[in-house]
Parts: structure tokens; C-alpha cells; sequence
């Protein structure tokens, strides 16, 4: 009795959830980072000040997703106040969600002995890492993609029911991921008998018709549906030719392969070579099943990616990344190996997949800063900033700038701050705030910064840094 209380998966079961929590608390008084101030401030801001009377977000702010994240987040602070820590806890539920869920499709693809192993993989993947230390819709995402894929393996109807309704609520991506698991579920119970889709299909029905519903009162109210040329982000929506799609496709596997998935390629390549060496490959019913898995979410959550030009963000391929480490996972303890052969091939792909985090490209390379913890040195940096700006009394609307500092303060610290930063102007702003964790600043305009500009004033840690560059007169 007592070994198994201290077995391996219950320890590092008790390790992730604590870590789980002390990640939350350690970054409670985090800033809205990146695509969170608009898809959890703003929209949370919106209800909350408009004590939920409206259904749909105005059309500044409304980029064709279902609202119930914002809903869910001003609801937080209508119980426990609007703050930095209210929001980041608001996540642990689904943090901790995730940590379960992960142990038991572990359980189902590789047994209780191994389930450690997919858990750990799960935790260590610096997109999973990235999201989780952000008041992200994703997150919810993530745990509701585990949650549905549970409910199909084990057949829990309930699972599917409720996990599928939230996907729906949250994001018209997680409408696609609904589509996505219940063609799985339908490829690994395929039945000769026609009712075989239809029984597979009962579990989504009432998500269906969440999201048809909304989906029409959309129409109906504003006209269009998922995308429209009068919203601020519309450039990224803009669909791309032949070249185009060649480009997203390699950028789409530079993501398979970035920040450390690298090495879970490798591995799974060897892995699979020793599998059609053994005279046995696609024998093994839960391979052939995460690799029905894998099959499925990449090409229909790929389908935006490639077709326009500004859908490239890694958060967009959080399923794909779950289940490439299934079907690693899955394939590694199916294959006939050692124990320490096998240890050996998880910790390379563990080890590697930790280091991604330190995978940080040159200034003239946009990378995604919320997609792994790189970025969680730029909240003291962005701090010592603002300081800076005060102590200075350089007034903040005369600072140029880019996303996501763009904007009142109150979006993104939750202080009822209206000041805050412009957009950059080089041709006629004195002072600017760069960082590199800035995308939206082109090669031009940041050679231009460090040959015409001064350096006011830099901070740096770690691999981010902030400059404050005033204009030589």
C-alpha cells in the first residue's frame, strides 16, 4: 500500500498539480500579455461594465468568436473583484483539468505505470507553458480538447457533452475542434452500420446547436460571420495565392518543429523505424489510434493556417501539439524496447522541449512571445518602463509604440488607467518603446532605431529587452 501511494505517476501527479497552483500564484500580478487583452480584457471589460446586457461585443472588439470567455472572466470579477489575481486564478481550474486529463488518456494509451510520461510531456510543452502562465482562452481550449477526447476513448457521453458545449462557447476554433474529435471518435468505432455517425454524433448535438445558434443571431445581427473587412485585424484574414499557400506551409512546419518539437520528431521518426524493422508496424490498435488523432486535427485546424495570411500564431495549433505528444508517447511505450532505452528516448524529448523555451530568434525574426516562458522576464522590464516614463514626466501618449502596448493601461493592468501608449509614428514621434518581444516593428524601422535614434534608456533580462529611443535633434 504504501508504494503505491508514492509510485511514480502519483508523485509527479502531485508535482504538476502543486506546480499548477504555484505557477498561478507566482504570476497573479502579471499584466493582460499579447492576444489576451483583446480576447479576455476587453471583451471581459465590455460585459463587465455593461453588467452582461448585451450578447454580441461591439465591433471594435469583436472578432467572430463566441463570447463566453469574456463572459466567464467578468463574471470573476463581478464575485472577487476586477484584478490580476482574480483573472490568473480564474484559470486554475483548467490548469488543473488539464494535469488529470493528461494522466488519464495516459492511462488509456499506455497504462497507469507510464502515464507520467504524456503528463510531463503535456507540462513541458512550451506553447502549454506559454498559455498557462496567461489569462488565455486557450487554456480552456486545451482542457476542453482532453476532456472530449477522454469521453470518446472511455466512452463517456457526459465528457463529450460538456467539453464539446464549452469548445463551442469559447471559439469558433473550438467549434472546428469539436468537428475534429467527433470524426475521430468516428474513425476509431467505425461500425459497417449506418447509424454508426449518427449514434457518434448524438453526444454534439447540443453543442451544434450552441454554436449554429450563435452563429445565425451573428448573422442576423451584424451581417457576417467568423471574419468582416471593417474589423481591425482584417489584414490577416486576407486569403493568399499559390505563393502564399507554399509560404504558410512551410511556416506551418517550421511550427511543427519549433521550440524544441524537434526532438519529439526525431524520436518519433527512430521509433517508427524500429516498428517497420519489427516486421509489425500499424499492428498496435492504440498507435493506429493516436495516429488517427494526429491525422485528423492537423489537416482541419491547418485549413486557416495555409489559407490566410496572418493565422500563424502556435496557440492556434495547441491540439495538434497534444496530440503529437499522444501519439509519441503512445508509440514509445508500444515499441519494443529496454527501460532505460525507452527513459532515455522521453528524456530527450522532455529535455528538448524544456529548452524550447530558450529558444529565442533575432529581432528581425517574429516569434510567438506567448507561446513559451521567454517571455516572462518583460513584465518587470515593461514595469521599470513605465516608471521610467513617470519619473520623467514624459507623458505616455506621447510615447510611440506596438502591440500589445498600444492603448489605456486599464486593459491590460486592470487599474482604470486611461493613459497609455500610441501607436509608433518614426517620421514624428520624439520618444519610442521598443521591445522585441514587438513583432509589428519591421527590419527597416528597427535598423532605423539603432542607426538615427538614441538610447534613452535599456533594460534587459534574460532574452527580452526594452529600450526607451529618443529622437537626435
Amino acid at each position: 500500500m504504501r508504494h503505491s501511494y508514492l509510485s511514480t505517476r502519483n508523485i509527479t501527479l502531485g508535482a504538476l498539480l502543486l506546480l499548477a497552483c504555484l505557477a498561478t500564484i507566482m504570476v497573479r500580478h502579471h499584466a493582460f500579455f499579447w492576444d489576451t487583452i483583446q480576447l479576455g480584457s476587453k471583451h471581459a471589460h465590455w460585459y463587465y461594465e455593461n453588467n452582461f446586457r448585451h450578447l454580441l461585443l461591439p465591433d471594435e472588439i469583436d472578432s467572430g468568436h463566441p463570447p463566453a470567455f469574456g463572459m466567464y472572466l467578468a463574471l470573476v470579477w463581478k464575485l472577487f473583484g476586477k484584478s490580476l489575481a482574480a483573472s490568473h486564478l480564474a484559470m486554475l481550474p483548467f490548469l488543473l483539468g488539464m494535469v488529470l486529463l493528461a494522466f488519464r488518456i495516459g492511462d488509456y494509451f499506455g497504462g497507469r505505470e507510464n502515464s507520467w510520461m504524456l503528463a510531463l510531456l503535456v507540462a513541458a510543452d512550451p506553447v502549454v507553458a506559454g498559455q498557462a502562465v496567461l489569462v488565455s482562452p486557450d487554456i480552456v481550449l486545451s482542457c476542453c480538447f482532453l476532456l472530449v477526447l477522454y469521453g470518446v476513448l472511455r466512452g463517456q457521453s457526459g465528457a463529450q457533452i460538456l467539453g464539446a458545449m464549452v469548445l463551442a462557447a469559447v471559439s469558433t476554433r473550438g467549434m472546428m475542434v469539436v468537428v475534429a474529435l467527433y470524426l475521430f471518435g468516428l474513425a476509431v468505432n467505425w461500425t459497417k452500420s449506418w447509424t454508426a455517425p449518427v449514434r457518434q454524433a448524438l453526444p454534439y448535438i447540443p453543442s451544434g446547436l450552441l454554436a449554429l445558434s450563435f452563429l445565425a443571431y451573428h448573422y442576423h445581427q451584424k451581417g457576417w460571420i467568423g471574419y468582416d473587412e471593417a474589423m481591425p485585424w482584417a489584414p490577416s484574414f486576407e486569403q493568399v495565392g499559390i505563393q502564399g499557400l507554399l509560404k504558410n506551409m512551410l511556416v506551418l512546419a517550421w511550427r511543427m518543429l519549433d521550440y524544441g518539437r524537434l526532438f519529439i520528431w526525431l524520436s518519433l521518426g527512430w521509433l517508427f523505424y524500429r516498428q517497420w524493422k519489427s516486421g509489425a508496424p500499424g499492428d498496435n490498435e492504440k498507435i493506429r489510434q493516436a495516429f488517427w488523432l494526429l491525422a485528423i486535427t492537423l489537416p482541419l485546424l491547418s485549413i486557416t493556417f495555409l489559407a490566410y495570411r496572418g493565422l500563424h500564431g502556435h496557440r492556434y495549433l495547441l491540439p495538434v501539439f497534444l496530440s503529437i505528444a499522444i501519439l509519441f508517447y503512445t508509440t514509445l511505450v508500444h515499441t519494443s524496447l529496454t527501460t532505460r532505452l525507452r527513459h532515455l528516448l522521453f528524456g530527450v524529448a522532455f529535455a528538448g522541449l524544456l529548452a524550447g523555451n530558450l529558444w529565442i530568434y533575432p529581432d528581425t525574426i517574429s516569434q510567438g512571445w506567448d507561446s513559451t516562458l521567454a517571455h516572462l522576464p518583460y513584465y518587470s522590464l515593461r514595469r521599470q518602463m513605465l516608471d521610467y516614463l513617470d519619473e520623467q514626466n514624459i507623458p505616455l501618449e506621447s510615447v510611440g509604440t506596438a502591440f500589445p502596448e498600444i492603448g489605456p493601461l486599464k486593459y491590460k493592468e486592470l487599474n482604470d488607467e486611461v493613459r497609455g501608449l500610441k501607436e509608433k509614428d518614426l517620421s514624428a514621434d520624439f520618444y519610442i518603446f521598443y521591445s522585441n518581444v514587438m513583432n509589428d516593428f519591421s527590419d527597416e524601422e528597427i535598423q532605423r532605431l539603432e542607426k538615427e535614434w538614441r538610447v534613452e534608456k535599456r533594460w534587459r533580462k534574460g532574452g527580452v529587452k526594452v529600450v526607451l529611443y529618443r529622437r537626435v535633434e
